[in-house]
């Protein structure tokens, strides 16, 4: 399937990894809110500057469980050239989110090839990427102008592109065992 050619089928399998990620959150006992799940517009934190309103888009998972951490969850596979990329301007918008909450704020990943493929919807903590993004700035390899979804038009945006090899386990961010999701609910009873 062409990138960018059906948003409300790209937003449903955008939903439905987020849902996965907070399935795994709950399992190891972290409280959560999902920012974005059924938006259509993205979540946004406010303050102000003297008169000026400012905004900030949230990452779509935030975990409360101390001491706290965001994240900005995708499904996907890296680039031939074995990269990750992100839009210039959502990196922007986490960097701030970052520098102003002084929370973890991480680029996290299901690498949908280790579970078959896009479609698959095989899921197990061992699949799962993350990286802070306070590591990424300014540290991408290359950069292009490719189509992404902004505000629900698809655009030539500049997005740049880093390593794999940045990203940890998520397993080991979160400090815990790589627990087959539904072994981990069946020991939990």
């Amino acid at each position: 399937m062409k990138h960018c050619s059906n948003l409300r089928a790209d937003r449903e399998i955008g939903d439905y990894w987020e849902r996965q990620f907070c399935e795994m959150a709950a399992e190891i006992g972290l409280l959560f809110t999902p920012m974005q799940i059924g938006r259509n517009e993205s979540a946004q934190a406010y303050g102000k500057n003297g008169k000026k309103w400012n905004t900030l888009t949230l990452p779509d998972v935030t975990v409360w469980t101390y001491p706290g951490q965001h994240h900005e969850i995708k499904h996907k596979n890296p680039t031939r050239f074995g990269s990750f990329g992100l839009e210039a301007y959502r990196l922007r918008a986490l960097l701030n989110f970052a520098r102003e909450t002084q929370q973890d704020v991480m680029y996290t990943i299901h690498n949908h090839d280790f579970s078959g493929g896009r479609d698959s919807r095989e899921n197990y903590l061992a699949h799962w990427l993350t990286v802070n993004v306070l590591e990424l700035d300014g540290l991408w390899n290359y950069e292009s102008f490719l189509s992404s979804w902004v505000n629900g038009v698809e655009k030539k945006v500049l997005q740049y592109f880093w390593p794999i090899s940045m990203w940890v386990p998520l397993a080991e961010y979160w400090q815990v065992e790589q627990v087959q999701p539904q072994l981990a609910m069946e020991l939990a009873l």
